[in-house]
């Protein structure tokens, strides 16, 4: 399902200001709205299981974030240290 929901005025400003970060500017702000994902994600779970810590919420997110795989994979390398 393909939505469009930018105009072709928006769309073209958003480029615009892309274009002006440049690609380092890019990375960054690509990397913060990553760290902004993780941070929205892991609120959430928070907000939707307060009965469990922080420390619980990692690996949920973790999974859901990046699939079972990984999610195990750091559970292995945290209980390694």
């Amino acid at each position: 399902m393909d939505v469009d929901d930018t105009t072709p005025a928006a769309r073209e400003a958003q480029m615009a200001v892309l274009r002006r970060l440049g690609p380092s500017g890019r990375v960054q702000l690509a990397a913060e709205m990553c760290d902004d994902a993780r941070r929205i994600a892991f609120d959430g779970e928070l907000r939707r299981h307060p009965e469990i810590t922080e420390a619980e919420a990692r690996p949920r997110v973790l999974e859901r974030m990046w699939g079972p795989k990984f999610a195990e994979a750091i559970a292995r390398m945290q209980a390694a240290t």
